[in-house]
């Protein structure tokens, strides 16, 4: 190469058909950083935002996996961008891009990423099975709750029909004239 790479060019390079599918991984990711810090899963976000970086951007890749670092500064995925900050510095590190190192290393951040979009994909549906789980589950309570009211007006039915059975019945025997009354 004549000279040292730009700060915004990409370390790797994809295919178009790759590069649309990292597109939409990085838009994701762009995303789930803006709600991160609820479920401190911010170090797995910027990590994978930085692999797709690799391929788009050196300058974006840096600043996610510095933020990786940040985020949990003794974490796998902190040891994991120390060494991509430091190969993404070394000016040594563009020669050589054809060998069997640079394909094996492509390879791997690939890899990485299609397990990504994977994932990705099975919580988004996993998601909405869930959301129609717990609709089903919604609905059913409130037909629970219908028939459990209906079933209490039942009861409450029955229990004044019990109540009106056992008043006691006026006696015949206070109608019917006495033996003496009938008597010329």
């Amino acid at each position: 190469m004549n000279g040292p790479p730009s700060a915004s060019s990409p370390f790797l390079v994809t295919n178009p058909h790759d590069a649309k599918q990292y597109q939409a991984l990085a838009r994701e990711q762009e995303s789930v950083l803006t709600k991160c810090a609820e479920s401190s899963s911010c170090d797995r976000a910027h990590f994978t935002r930085a692999l797709v970086a690799l391929y788009e951007n050196r300058e974006v890749a840096v600043r996610h996996f510095r933020q990786v670092v940040a985020a949990a500064p003794k974490s796998r995925l902190a040891s994991s961008s120390l060494f991509w900050l430091e190969l993404l510095q070394d000016p040594r590190a563009e020669s050589g891009q054809n060998g069997p190192f640079a394909r094996a290393t492509d390879r791997l951040i690939r890899d990485l990423l299609d397990r990504e979009v994977m994932i990705h994909q099975l919580t988004k549906e996993t998601t909405a099975s869930l959301q129609a789980l717990q609709e089903e589950l919604t609905a059913r309570d409130k037909k629970v709750e219908k028939l459990t009211n209906q079933l209490e007006a039942l009861k409450q039915i029955d229990q004044e029909m019990k109540e009106k059975s056992r008043l006691p019945k006026p006696s015949t025997k206070s109608l019917q004239p006495s033996p003496k009354d009938t008597l010329p």
